[in-house]
C-alpha cells in the first residue's frame, strides 16, 4: 500500500498538467500568458470538466499520498511530529485542490477557503522530518530551494513588488505552479527509491 501512496505523489503533477495543457489546447484563443489556469474550468470554457476533473483527481492523489508521505518520513527519520505535520499540510493542499475543481470559477468556494496555502509548508516540514536521515543531504538542499522559491513566488502573487499584472498573470501563475507541484513527483520517486533500498538491505533479502 505504501508504494501506491508514494506513487500518488508522482501522479499529482501528471494530472495537473494534463488538465492544464490539454484544456488549453481545446480552448480556442486561450493564452497561458494572460489568463488564469482556473479559467479552463469556468463555465465559459469549451470543456470545463476536462480541467476540473483533472484538478479533483490531483487533489485526491494528494490526499492519498499524504498518508504515504507521513509514514515514509516517519520510517526514515524515526520521528513522528514533523512527519505527521508534513502529511497534514499536503492533505490540506489536496483538499483545496479538490474544492477548486469541484466548485469552478466564479464560485466563492473555488479558492478552497485558503487550504492550498498549506502547500508551501510541505517542503519545510518534510525537510525538518528528514534533517537527521542518513544520506538525505541532496534532498534537504532541494527541499530548502523549493520552500524558499514557493515563499518568494507566493509573495509576488499576493502583490509584493507589483510584478503581476493582467497582461502577465498567466506566466507568473505557471512559474508558481512550477515550484509548487512538480517537486512532489521528485520527492515521491526519492522516497520510493529509499524504501526499495531499505527493503533490499533488510535481513529477509540478505
Amino acid at each position: 500500500m505504501r508504494r501506491f501512496q508514494l506513487a500518488a505523489l508522482v501522479a499529482i503533477p501528471v494530472l495537473y498538467y494534463f488538465g492544464l495543457i490539454v484544456g488549453a489546447a481545446t480552448y480556442p484563443g486561450y493564452s497561458h500568458v494572460t489568463r488564469y489556469a482556473s479559467e479552463l474550468g469556468a463555465a465559459g470554457a469549451p470543456y470545463p470538466d476536462l480541467f476540473n476533473y483533472s484538478i479533483v483527481a490531483g487533489g485526491l492523489a494528494a490526499l492519498f499520498g499524504a498518508v504515504g508521505l507521513a509514514g515514509a518520513l516517519r520510517d526514515l527519520s524515526g520521528g513522528r511530529l514533523w512527519s505527521v505535520i508534513a502529511g497534514i499540510c499536503l492533505a490540506l493542499w489536496g483538499a483545496g485542490m479538490v474544492m477548486g475543481g469541484w466548485f469552478p470559477m466564479p464560485d466563492d468556494r473555488h479558492g478552497g477557503f485558503g487550504l492550498v496555502l498549506a502547500g508551501p509548508l510541505v517542503p519545510l516540514f518534510t525537510l525538518l522530518a528528514l534533517r537527521r536521515a542518513t544520506g538525505a543531504g541532496a534532498m534537504l538542499a532541494f527541499l530548502a530551494f523549493v520552500f524558499v522559491g514557493q515563499l518568494v513566488l507566493l509573495a509576488i502573487m499576493f502583490g509584493v513588488g507589483e510584478l503581476v499584472t493582467r497582461a502577465n498573470v498567466g506566466i507568473w501563475q505557471r512559474i508558481n505552479s512550477g515550484f509548487g507541484i512538480p517537486w512532489l513527483a521528485v520527492l515521491g520517486l526519492w522516497l520510493l527509491a529509499r524504501a526499495r533500498t531499505v527493503n533490499e538491505s533488510s535481513p529477509a533479502h540478505a
